[in-house]
């Protein structure tokens, strides 16, 4: 059997590291055996103290049957580090701990463990009473996100000038401080009163500013890209097979984006709601071997129906008298440049369906 005692007893520091690296070959429960049933006059708890806070760190549950040991051992030799222990671990015993620190008067580990064990009243007394820090105070309350203990920490802080007048100050954003002010009793001198109302009032007006900022900035974003939507979503994507590759560029200039597919993941790509048809004559795309204009309405035609369809509109128009200028209204635009570089003045194809419907 290794001889734990002997190896911390020559140095400690090199020992622990040992231990640490080969703790599959010695387990931690036989290290914390030996070391606390050890016969030699050293100081095993220190040892044991050393040992178990490196393996936390290494591993923080390696060591988790031991925890309420630790919180001993860090009050007994390294008191400052035991909150961070107190925060990371989730095996020790809350009960003990708060015992342990009630009799070595550790306020701020017991206001901790005050807060975990749901006690936020008794625990925020501890810091308002005790710790005299309402900063603090304020931090615990706006963490716990507790109406009530607003109320408590206000009640408890209204024959405290001093702590009045920083509540005043903390508050902003989570409570009214005009509701704090009508709830001090009359006479009472709250130290630097004026200074504070006047940083509250300059503070509240920043915020508000800041927020019709924001406000502005928002609104003038969602009109841009509800206006950047709109152009993109009046575009045309042509779908086209690869036996219509030298068509689709010479169609290129009408539509936003070529993309050759085969013929028979043309249905699968192009989902609208025709459900895989041409809204003009209803046939699926996949029997006829031409390209498919496809609108980010999503309706879909035929390129052939849709030039039919065109010429169709113009020699109506022409009949009846109409300006041929009309011709093309429902199907090309003329716009600026946009964004993606499409040259100003150029046609836009547009969907025959929804052009319709609005006008």
């Amino acid at each position: 059997m290794m001889q734990v005692v002997q190896l911390m007893m020559v140095d400690c520091k090199q020992a622990v590291n040992l231990l640490i690296q080969n703790r599959d070959l010695i387990a931690p429960s036989e290290v914390v055996s030996q070391l606390l049933n050890t016969r030699n006059k050293c100081d095993s708890r220190y040892f044991l103290h050393l040992y178990l806070h490196s393996l936390f760190e290494v591993n923080p549950h390696a060591g988790k049957d031991f925890h309420d040991m630790q919180v001993e051992l860090y009050v007994e030799y390294e008191p400052k580090m035991l909150l961070p222990f107190l925060r990371s671990s989730q095996h020790y015993t809350l009960e003990k701990a708060y015992e342990i620190c009630d009799r070595r008067d550790l306020l701020r580990e017991q206001v901790f463990i005050l807060g975990r064990m749901g006690n936020s009243k008794q625990a925020l007394a501890v810091i308002i009473n005790e710790l005299g820090d309402i900063e603090e105070a304020v931090e615990f309350v706006t963490m716990q996100h507790d109406d009530d203990l607003w109320e408590e920490l206000i009640h408890q802080c209204l024959h405290k000038p001093e702590m009045v007048g920083v509540l005043l100050e903390h508050t902003v954003g989570n409570l009214d401080p005009l509701y704090i002010v009508n709830m001090v009793p009359n006479g009472l001198e709250i130290p630097r009163l004026r200074d504070r109302l006047v940083k509250i009032i300059t503070d509240y007006r920043t915020e508000t500013s800041l927020r019709h900022g924001c406000n502005d900035i928002l609104k003038a974003d969602c009109v841009n890209l509800s206006v950047k939507y709109y152009n993109e979503a009046k575009r045309a994507v042509c779908l086209s097979n690869e036996e219509d590759d030298a068509r689709s560029k010479r169609d290129a200039s009408r539509a936003s984006q070529v993309i050759t597919p085969s013929v028979r993941n043309m249905e699968v790509k192009s989902k609208t709601r025709g459900g895989g048809r041409c809204c003009m004559c209803f046939d699926p795309f996949s029997i006829q071997n031409v390209s498919v204009v496809v609108f980010f309405c999503c309706h879909a035609y035929h390129t052939t129906c849709l030039m039919e369809s065109t010429e169709t509109n113009s020699t109506n128009k022409k009949g009846t008298g109409g300006p041929s200028e009309g011709l093309y209204e429902y199907e090309y635009e003329e716009e600026q440049e946009d964004d993606n570089g499409s040259e100003a003045g150029g046609p836009r194809m547009r969907c025959i369906l929804c052009t319709t419907a609005t006008s």
